[in-house]
């Protein structure tokens, strides 16, 4: 029952983009009468944002008769998601490179060691870019001002991003 409830509300983070703080904080009044869309105002940037509700986080509000799951401590969170991968098989090999005492370090790890909990919101933003939302409106519930930063903050493989202009009129 514990990783079920931590397994909804990072699956409504990958549906919200919501920060930890904003995710956890999101009570029956952000969901609007219809429950159509979640409109709150985030922590750090006091910013409204408004996100439309797809069925998946219908399903989980409806799970939770009108609510969405309690939250624990970002720290539990995260340790609970890296159980979950691991429990999901996520091990494919990942390289990570970081710079350390001015050298780079190349590092691999299991991908399940690498997901916390703000793994749902890079991946809200770049599941939303990859299924060709604008990334304007993308940039509207994740808060960043400029696009330049957006990209930098999705994460698209070289694969991806040709999967996503194959079927460009430019390319066709």
């Amino acid at each position: 029952a514990r990783l079920d409830r931590v397994r909804d509300l990072f699956l409504v983070g990958c549906y919200t983009g919501l920060r930890f703080s904003d995710l956890t904080g999101l009570r029956i009044e952000n969901i609007s009468k219809d429950k159509k869309v979640i409109k709150v105002r985030t922590l750090k940037t006091d910013e409204t944002v408004v996100i439309p509700i797809n069925s998946i986080i219908q399903n989980i509000i409806d799970k939770y008769d009108g609510h969405l799951p309690t939250a624990i401590s970002n720290e539990k969170m995260n340790a609970y998601l890296k159980e979950l991968g691991k429990e999901a098989e996520l091990n494919e090999q990942i390289e990570v490179i970081y710079t350390k005492g001015g050298k780079r370090v190349r590092e691999l790890f299991e991908k399940w060691e690498l997901i916390t909990v703000h793994t749902a919101r890079r991946s809200f933003a770049t599941n939303a870019y990859l299924s060709l939302v604008p990334a304007i409106s993308i940039m509207k519930i994740t808060g960043h001002r400029t696009e330049k930063n957006f990209l930098k903050y999705i994460k698209i493989s070289q694969e991806d991003n040709a999967n996503k202009l194959i079927n460009h009129p430019f390319f066709t």
